[in-house]
């Protein structure tokens, strides 16, 4: 499955989780599709920790879905891409 098309529930409704939401000093706010390259991954129990380059500075923002795929699947694709664009990594499959 593409990384852009993992979901997570938010109420009753199914959500995309990519692009990631990130926070930045000025509050929340997303990454677009294009924006960003992606620096580190953080494993945070079931969920994901990116940092994302974005204009000059670094955001954090999480990766969370519901499996399949796992999540250590999607950290091991996330972490051998560090360094590539957000738009390109949406488009990597996570098995």
């Amino acid at each position: 499955m593409q990384i852009r098309k993992l979901q997570r529930r938010s109420g009753q409704a199914s959500v995309s989780v990519w692009p990631p939401r990130v926070l930045s000093r000025s509050g929340t706010t997303f990454v677009q599709s294009g924006d960003g390259v992606l620096k580190r991954v953080t494993r945070v129990d079931n969920r994901l920790s990116l940092t994302i380059e974005c204009e000059g500075r670094e955001v954090v923002g999480r990766l969370e879905w519901y499996p399949p795929p796992s999540v250590p699947s999607g950290e091991k694709v996330l972490r051998a891409h560090l360094g590539e664009p957000i738009r390109a990594i949406g488009y990597l499959d996570v098995r």
